[in-house]
């Protein structure tokens, strides 16, 4: 190199025929430097942006979390041309983030930043035989010249113009920055769910950034197919589980197999907390012994959320990587961010849902300039772009937060348009992202299997929390899977689609039904679904699913690809969750057997004939191939049954009545026509197993590995035989009195319709959730009708 043999280069003008002295190159550089970096949006034409399935996109996956892997690694897949917060997106280190990637990185190399030399400057390069001077000693010109370039990358940053970034970095300085910026997301997020209890202060050493010692992972051989797969046919996630299990997943200690869940309690007691006239200090707690941990004192507020961030970002306690040997300027970056508070309070507003922490969000609520004179800000715009909605029900957390954020964020003034929020960056409603979450939680389906724009993708966004509370993602298993580059959450972690995530999931299609009829006067489940999109290549037809017929596909994928002991009990509360609700299952929309199950591949490919047919939901199902469903366990085959006949019986009731039919007698305490609309018809028996659903999800849980999934009293194998003949619903709960009367609407005599509590519904207690240590009271959600 120049640097080894000690020479240094001269700059020519060919014009004067001079030279060119480097200390006026050094100062114009310098020059350069000295302009400010402002925080703005820009359109980055040649980047890769992030997607966040959550919200606006896949984050590399999915959703808005903004989860999303980053942008880092490939510029050529399906991208959105967004302009989100930079910080939230830097949610896993490099080398999994590398393996995120269903194809390699279409960067072939890191070309450093353009200083392109003008066209009567000449570089004279001494030849190779001058003196040799101390090796690798860079000039002073070369030093500002990596000052400069670092500074560009700031600027790159917080514009947002990530794809540039990327393309002006090598490998090394790529893993360096994103392991960076990861720490410092893990840190924000940490420090995010522990807001107001806990330790107030995250470091290095409490953070335990050197418990997993990041190893050099290596690509796995298997990759999802070109085309995206389909949910009929994808062979490459389970081969990508068998790989990663075998390789890695194997020597990391498994979550535990159990459930947590929270329970919705409402005291009817108001108090106003009396404060202490002399408090007495409180200890610092233990970050790694949370029986130390306590509420915090008032006084450790002072010091607000956002700040607490930037702080960090200029001590930088959260990194073992010093900030001078970046390759950007962390500096000017703190710089931009002190210039753009509401910048750092939307990304702070972010990391409060992410992290599930309500008293953060009321706090940064309260902080955000959302109003104005004409009731529109900027700020209530850049709000609006995180897909608040989308980024919750990626991160939706049964065990402690249940539909807590959601129901808050649909109470927010911002949100009054619910229908401009209903759908995101790629098309996705907002209940889309409710069946994503079951299909990540509890399946080894890959995001192109769910959307042909996402084929390139290994994970969803937001699998680093468990639905059910068994890992979140400072979690210890998590932490060791990533130090491992394994991006996803293996199957052998996951189990069937629980009690917890069932209550979580109908709970907020109940919340979200709820609001936009009293806001609307519509229904979100009408809307079409942006999932399992399809064309027919002979007539170019778009092939867009109803919210039903997307269900119906949820279904199959828990029942094809699902865990272990599946039996479709959560889909059965999902589905009887949205006929409440009004969702027509009477609706047809054209679909594409062959497209969805890959049936007939060769006349789906040469597309010399539309094979498209209008189907119903319940159709839909009857045209799942028999050879697939005989190869199902047999608890999945009953599950799959019930789920069909009730399609069938509810999509009967829609053709022979005008729903929702007028009730002749309000059962419940509802006294609005919202509630009391008998979407069932006249087939009392689908009310009945609607309220018998309710009540086993707010009394049972599995205590014990090995236990039961579904309760002896909701059993499924009897609720089948009499069902599919037309008959009553026979399970205990039913047959034993066990429950309080069901309005033909499936509600109950309850105080909060949207989630009513175990002693609102049943007759007598006999819920088997007292195990305390597993448990979490939170508040009642939706309206209360007092």
């Amino acid at each position: 190199t120049r640097a080894e043999a000690g020479k240094s280069s001269a700059f020519r003008d060919e014009r004067q025929g001079k030279t060119i002295d480097d200390k006026k190159l050094r100062r114009h550089l310098k020059q350069n430097m000295r302009q400010d970096v402002a925080i703005k949006r820009t359109s980055d034409e040649g980047a890769r942006e992030l997607r966040i399935l959550s919200g606006s996109s896949f984050l590399l996956s999915n959703s808005m979390y903004v989860v999303m892997v980053l942008p880092l690694l490939s510029s050529n897949s399906h991208q959105l041309r967004l302009n989100l917060p930079s910080f939230l997106n830097w949610n896993m280190p490099y080398g999994t983030m590398h393996s995120a990637r269903a194809r390699g990185p279409s960067y072939t190399t890191a070309s450093p930043i353009s200083t392109s030399t003008p066209s009567d400057i000449v570089v004279d390069t001494p030849p190779n035989n001058n003196a040799l001077s101390p090796n690798n000693a860079p000039s002073p010109l070369t030093r500002v010249q990596n000052r400069k370039e670092a500074m560009d990358r700031a600027h790159m940053f917080v514009e947002g113009r990530h794809g540039a970034l990327v393309k002006s970095l090598r490998r090394e300085e790529k893993e360096m920055i994103s392991t960076w910026l990861y720490q410092f997301w893990f840190y924000s997020f940490k420090t995010a769910k522990c807001w107001g209890y806990g330790p107030r202060n995250w470091d290095t050493k409490s953070l335990r950034l050197d418990a997993f010692k990041a190893l050099s992972p290596t690509p796995l051989a298997s990759s999802p197919r070109a085309d995206g797969g389909s949910v009929y046919d994808q062979p490459t996630r389970p081969n990508l589980q068998k790989a990663s299990e075998s390789n890695v997943v194997d020597t990391i200690p498994k979550p535990s197999p159990l459930c947590r869940w929270s329970i919705h309690y409402d005291s009817g007691i108001e108090y106003e907390p009396c404060r202490s006239r002399t408090p007495t200090p409180e200890p610092e707690p233990d970050p790694l012994n949370e029986e130390s941990w306590r509420p915090w004192p008032d006084s450790w507020k002072e010091l607000p959320f956002q700040k607490r961030l930037l702080n960090n970002l200029e001590s930088n306690d959260f990194s073992n990587i010093k900030p001078e040997t970046l390759p950007i300027s962390v500096p000017q970056i703190i710089k931009a961010l002190e210039k753009s508070d509401d910048q750092l309070l939307e990304e702070a507003f972010g990391f409060s849902i992410i992290a599930r922490n309500l008293e953060l969000f009321h706090e940064l609520y309260d902080k955000l300039p959302l109003t104005s004179q004409n009731g529109h800000t900027e700020a209530m715009e850049k709000i609006r772009e995180l897909n608040p909605l989308h980024l919750a029900t990626t991160y939706l957390d049964g065990s402690k937060a249940c539909c807590t954020i959601v129901d808050t964020l649909l109470n927010t003034e911002w949100e009054l348009n619910f229908r401009a929020s209903n759908v995101n960056s790629l098309g996705h409603t907002v209940f889309d992202n409710l069946l994503i979450a079951i299909l990540k939680a509890h399946t080894s389906i890959t995001p192109g299997a769910i959307d042909d724009a996402l084929r390139d993708e290994k994970r969803f966004p937001g699998e680093e929390v468990d639905i059910c509370g068994r890992w979140d993602a400072d979690s210890d298993c998590v932490q060791a899977l990533y130090s491992a580059g394994t991006p996803c959450i293996p199957l052998t972690w996951k189990h069937k689609f629980c009690h917890t995530s069932a209550q979580t999931v109908s709970h907020c299609i109940e919340i979200f039904c709820e609001y936009s009829m009293v806001v609307e006067d519509a229904t979100i489940l009408d809307v079409p679904s942006g999932l399992f999109l399809k064309h027919c290549r002979s007539c170019g037809l778009k092939l867009q699913l109803g919210s039903l017929h997307s269900t119906v596909l949820t279904a199959f994928g828990l029942a094809q690809y699902g865990a272990k002991d599946e039996d479709l009990f959560g889909m059965l509360a999902v589905l009887l969750a949205m006929l409440r609700n009004g969702a027509d299952s009477s609706y047809r929309v054209d679909v594409s057997v062959s497209a969805l199950f890959e049936e007939v591949e060769s006349d789906w490919s040469n597309g010399t004939e539309c094979d498209h047919e209008k189907l119903s939901p319940a159709e839909l199902a009857k045209r799942v191939p028999l050879c697939v469903i005989e190869r199902w366990p047999r608890d999945t085959r009953v599950g799959w049954e019930i789920f069909c006949c009730t399609l069938q019986r509810s999509e009967q009731q829609w053709k022979i009545n005008e729903l929702p039919i007028e009730l002749s007698e309000v059962i419940c305490n509802s006294n609005d026509e919202y509630h009391c609309g008998n979407f069932f018809g006249i087939d009392r028996s689908l009310a009945v197993l609607c309220g018998a659903v309710q009540v086993e999800i707010l009394t049972y849980r599995r205590l014990r590995d090995g236990d039961r999934w579904v309760s002896l009293n909701f059993d499924m194998c009897a609720l089948r035989d009499n069902f599919l003949k037309g008959g009553h619903v026979s399970v205990g709960l039913v047959e034993k009195d066990m429950m309080n009367e069901v309005c033909d609407c499936g509600g109950f005599k309850v105080l909060w319709p949207s989630c009513p509590r175990a002693e609102e519904v049943t007759s007598y207690y006999f819920s088997n959730l007292e195990d305390w240590s597993r448990s979490t009271f939170i508040q009642p959600t939706g309206r209360c009708l007092l």
